[in-house]
């Protein structure tokens, strides 16, 4: 198959930090995200793309053809940084137009000021705009330039969080108005969720998965990336097989996975906070949640205004906890939780993560 935009192999060193074999594949017109903590190159990466670093391994093709040996000014992408990189002396209209001077047959001028609502800034400096308009008009005037991918370096980062989840739905349907492909770097979640089509996590200088974000979410490819997916029910132990199949030996409890059992003699599982549920006394238990269900008590209770986080402690557990469940804000009252409340949990057994 034939992409827009990928790297194959991609090597480069700076410092004591490395990119290590990073492979990525982008088709014609997909939003697609790169997604890791700080200091995983995601950065980095942007810039052996653009070609402000050149790579020590491998390679970075356009439509076919190897541009690795390209300078930036030749490879037809656009690039937007965090800050912006708007001239301060002129105005948003002369910013725009800087870019379609040496425009390439772009996405048009008129339709880029009526697709991002910013054709009365056009005269207003640079330095009286607010951060979401500042974000238009340097989007714009990326996308004047006529670009055959556009590259975005968290672009929200600057933007008030009520801003920002109004841009990303604006911006993904601009996007796809004009049938752009677009790479964007964040370290947000919900960002990476609400805009990827497909979205890869980078790690230490290394992609981690790829695909897209069901599968990201609901399985993560190994540890790390569940734990920075905010999963923390992970436990590696021995596998013994039973007479129901097999299961993961804890010690103080067990997690019984569906499915035929690994090859080798331990294994590592993940139990995502929420596919954890609480079961009342007396309710008959659903035969997905009946393998792995735990008596115990609420160790900690953490309301936020969106959902509520709860540890679990399982009855004769030595440790201070062992299951962290997230559940919507009115699971807590429904279910009088406090600290101290004797209940059951349960894991649904079919989005038990085997790594």
């Amino acid at each position: 198959m034939s992409y827009l935009l990928e790297t194959e192999n991609l090597a480069f060193g700076i410092g004591d930090f490395q990119l290590v074999d990073v492979s990525l594949a982008l088709e014609s017109g997909e939003y697609h995200v790169l997604l890791g903590p700080n200091a995983a190159g995601k950065t980095v990466l942007l810039k052996c793309l653009l070609g402000l670093h050149r790579p020590r391994g491998g390679a970075v093709r356009l439509r076919g053809k190897d541009i690795t040996s390209r300078p930036p000014e030749k490879r037809r992408l656009g690039y937007l940084p965090q800050t912006y990189g708007l001239f301060p002396h002129l105005t948003a209209g002369g910013n725009i137009d800087f870019a379609v001077r040496r425009s390439r047959g772009g996405g048009g001028r008129e339709q880029l000021l009526d697709l991002l609502g910013i054709r009365g800034l056009l005269e207003r400096p640079v330095g009286e705009l607010s951060g979401g308009q500042k974000q238009k008009v340097a989007l714009a005037r990326c996308l004047a330039a006529g670009p055959e991918a556009i590259l975005l370096d968290e672009p929200f980062s600057a933007v008030d969080e009520e801003t920002r989840r109004y841009l990303w739905i604006e911006l993904k349907e601009t996007f796809r108005k004009l049938g752009v492909t677009v790479l964007q770097v964040t370290h947000s979640l919900e960002e990476a969720y609400t805009l990827g089509e497909k979205i890869s996590v980078l790690i230490d200088g290394s992609v981690r998965q790829s695909g897209t974000r069901e599968e990201i979410f609901q399985r993560p490819g190994d540890p790390d990336v569940a734990r920075y997916l905010n999963y923390r029910n992970i436990f590696s132990g021995p596998v013994r097989k039973n007479s129901g199949g097999w299961e993961a030996d804890l010690g103080h409890f067990r997690v019984r996975p569906p499915g035929p059992p690994p090859a080798g003699e331990r294994v590592t599982v993940c139990l995502r906070p929420q596919d954890l549920k609480i079961i009342r006394e007396g309710v008959p238990v659903r035969d997905s949640l009946r393998d792995n269900l735990y008596s115990g008590e609420i160790a900690a209770l953490h309301p936020f205004p969106e959902y509520c986080l709860a540890r679990f402690k399982v009855t004769g557990s030595p440790r201070e906890w062992d299951l962290e469940l997230k559940f919507p804000s009115y699971i807590k009252d429904r279910h009088g939780l406090h600290p101290g409340k004797k209940i059951r949990v349960a894991a649904w057994s079919p989005n038990i993560i085997v790594f």
